[in-house]
This record gives structure tokens, sequence and C-alpha cells, in this order.
């Protein structure tokens, strides 16, 4: 049986490296500003970028559950 790691649906590792979250997650400059354009406050702005981003990495947009919560975590402060 093929794993699912090889399968047309990718889907996150458990454990993700501070490496691949910063290279995978971290907006460029013109992503940011694409973003800003489209949204009024700063949770959908962050929405809107960790879609695109999850996109970009997976070429299908996951849903909620499967997005890991490093991914998804912000740092308050």
């Amino acid at each position: 049986m093929t794993s699912i790691e090889r399968t047309a649906y990718p889907q996150f590792k458990r454990l993700t490296s501070a490496r691949v979250l910063h290279v995978f997650f971290t907006p460029t400059v013109e992503e940011r500003a694409w973003a800003q354009e489209r949204t009024a406050s700063p949770q959908a702005l962050f929405a809107v970028v960790l879609v695109l981003k999850c996109f970009q990495k997976m070429a299908r947009f996951p849903s909620r559950q499967e997005i890991p919560e490093v991914v998804a975590f912000i740092e308050e402060g």
C-alpha cells in the first residue's frame, strides 16, 4: 500500500522543524503587501497569509484541522 506521503493529497508532517516553518511559512514582502490590500484586520491578514502559504506548500487548501498548531501559532507580546 502506498504511504499517505506519496498520495496526490500532500499533508503536513506531524513534526515540523523550525527551519521548515521559516522557509515555507514566512511571507515575502510582496505576499504581505498583497494580503494587506485585501484585508481590514490583523486577524484577517493572518488568515489570508496562512491559507496562501498552506496552498503554496500543499497545492490545495487544507481544512483548519489539518494545519498543525505550530504552523498557526502567533506569539503575543
